[in-house]
């Protein structure tokens, strides 16, 4: 891992979108930027974005410490990354691995936000604006 990494952790509890959420951002990122792996319709992923000169990269599994090692590992084997949106759950044994590997890095909490009812177009809508604010806020970062 490099110095002054920049990760961005979503977090909720199990079932909640972040996957989808994570899946939407990194589809944002393939209108424009070629990624190191295709990112699948259903299932966690891990892929990395060369956006002029910034490695971005995605790891949506996060519901417990293995699926985050085994997630980071994948992303490693494509070489350094130096922004990182990654999944993770309210709190436990996720929460405490992402402080412990990124101690020394700026590392962002965002909550995922989620609407509990059977409105599956309210559902898309939640992980659609989650998705926005991220994308937002990786092209606040590569303007600085």
């Amino acid at each position: 891992m490099r110095n002054n990494q920049l990760i961005y952790a979503l977090y909720g509890a199990g079932n909640t979108g972040k996957t989808t959420t994570l899946r939407l951002l990194g589809k944002k990122l393939e209108e424009v930027a070629i990624s190191s792996c295709a990112i699948p319709e259903k299932g966690d992923f891990s892929t990395i974005f060369d956006i002029r000169g910034v490695r971005v990269a995605i790891t949506s599994a996060g519901d417990n410490e293995h699926e985050i090692r085994t997630g980071l590992e994948t992303l490693n084997e494509h070489g350094p990354f130096d922004i990182l949106f990654c999944a993770s759950r309210t709190r436990g044994q996720t929460t405490h691995y992402l402080m412990d590997i990124f101690k020394e890095q700026n590392l962002r909490w965002v909550d995922n936000m989620y609407v509990s009812n059977s409105n599956e177009s309210h559902v898309q809508l939640c992980n659609e604006a989650v998705a926005n604010f991220l994308f937002s806020s990786l092209l606040i970062e590569l303007r600085t």
